[in-house]
């Protein structure tokens, strides 16, 4: 995990506080973020590490922010910059200074105070503990929802943010994951948005249909599937899906918002290798020991945390061997959704361009079918970056031997050199490739740590 220190002043007015004092020193900058660091996130379960503002790229974001009057400290700009769940921390050696800026961010709906205006000292160890060290104040935010208000997504179906409910007491996070579903004013407002043309009174109809049964459905039924993963997954690997924590129902017993653990984002960056090798070993388990599909491994349903690569959103899960079709309403939506996810447009467009021709995945087309997930994964684990949510955790080099080997690999998985017979039909299959091409990652490490150069005299 990084951390942003803001090390240059800012030329925006309307995020400034102290306007007519002078910019403080690098030095007394420093002396200031170590005081607050001790207090704050220097024993984080996940070991944030402190990385200065130079470090990074205009685009990265970052666990923890600290600022001080001079810099950027407007809470829509902040929000842009910090990961879901992230701290923010203001500083300042005014203590009206740090009680303004702190009211600005208790009124973000996207942020919630975790300190209020706290006042301490800093400086050498000595005078601390005389008490004769410079005195400052400051207080501390977390980011807890995934969009401010204002802003539209098709990231994301539900109402999600952060919440200190139902928290297990053990738990060092303190924090759950709330997902619920949306109120059919705000499911409106986006559906009149997308169709600008479409009559609102139709619409209203609609979004009502999505808030009274359709979403109810899909987050009973994740609540369902999150029991079975903790109940079947082999142990090792129960910590990299959600856990349920709890629900509550409508009048018809359906799920209208589900409290679960939230993984966060941390740990070490992964090799490409470790990605694909982690995220196929789960993949392998969900299918063999679960015996769930996830439908949609996008990158944005992939986290990686200090317990390695895990899954999320399982709404739109089924189980091995369900028959869908009992069910009219579950037929309906997933005939819909086999016909319009972002998976399977792209499994069709490939098809159809002879990017695909195995005939185990090409069947899968349209259809709930393992070989959905199989697809999917074999061809995100050659593109991770491209959620940028992913990029500071996993290393890849399109150029490196590791990448060209995967890629390979994926081009295997997919076109097959006898498409009725395939080699790769499974998760398993997957893994065990992945499990190859580390094997001769290694064997030419060591050829290469082995050579001998000879030198003509």
């Amino acid at each position: 995990m990084s951390i942003l220190m803001a090390t240059h002043p800012v030329e925006r007015t309307t995020a400034r506080s102290g306007g007519g004092r002078g910019l403080l020193s690098h030095r007394r900058r420093r002396a200031m973020l170590a005081a607050v660091h001790r207090q704050t996130v220097a024993h984080d379960r996940d070991h944030l590490f402190l990385k200065d503002s130079r470090d990074l790229s205009a685009t990265d974001l970052v666990d923890f922010r600290f600022a001080l009057p001079h810099d950027d400290h407007d809470p829509f700009d902040v929000f842009r910059r910090i990961r879901w769940g992230g701290l923010f921390l203001f500083a300042s050696p005014d203590r009206a200074d740090v009680e303004g800026v702190e009211l600005a961010f208790a009124k973000h709906p996207g942020f919630v105070v975790e300190r209020a205006t706290t006042t301490t000292r800093y400086g050498l160890p000595l005078l601390r503990l005389l008490g004769l060290g410079r005195r400052m104040h400051y207080f501390v935010a977390r980011k807890v929802k995934l969009i401010q208000p204002g802003e539209r997504t098709d990231r994301f179906t539900f109402q999600v943010a952060l919440t200190r409910d139902h928290v297990p007491k053990n738990d060092p996070r303190g924090y759950a994951v709330v997902k619920q579903v949306p109120t059919h004013e705000d499911l409106l407002d986006r559906l009149c948005e997308r169709h600008p043309d479409a009559d609102r009174s139709m619409m209203s109809d609609r979004a009502r249909k999505l808030v009274d049964k359709i979403f109810p459905v899909f987050l009973t039924r994740e609540a369902a599937f999150l029991k079975i993963l903790q109940r079947d997954l082999p142990a090792h690997l129960r910590d990299r899906v959600p856990k349920l924590l709890h629900l509550e129902q409508d009048s018809n017993g359906m799920v209208k918002k589900l409290i679960m653990s939230w993984l966060r984002v941390g740990g070490r960056p992964l090799k490409q290798i470790e990605f694909a090798h982690q995220a196929a070993t789960l993949l392998s388990a969900l299918h063999e020991s679960a015996t769930i599909i996830h439908l949609d491994l996008r990158l944005d349903n992939i986290v990686i945390t200090p317990d390695g690569v895990c899954f999320v959103d399982f709404g739109s899960a089924v189980r091995v061997g369900e028959d869908i079709s009992k069910n009219p309403l579950l037929d309906s939506l997933f005939d819909e959704m086999m016909s319009t996810s972002q998976i399977q447009r792209l499994l069709g467009k490939m098809k159809s361009t002879g990017k695909v021709t195995s005939q185990f995945i090409c069947d899968a087309h349209g259809k709930v079918d393992k070989a959905v997930d199989l697809f999917y994964l074999a061809m995100q684990m050659n593109k991770p970056h491209s959620n940028p949510d992913l990029a500071a955790f996993i290393e890849h080099h399109p150029e490196s031997e590791e990448a060209q080997r995967l890629a390979k690999l994926t081009d295997a998985i997919l076109r097959p050199k006898d498409p009725n017979r395939p080699a790769f039909t499974s998760a398993r299959d997957l893994l065990r490739g992945i499990e190859r091409v580390e094997q001769k990652l290694q064997e030419s490490q060591g050829s290469r740590d082995g050579r001998v150069v000879w030198v003509k005299k």
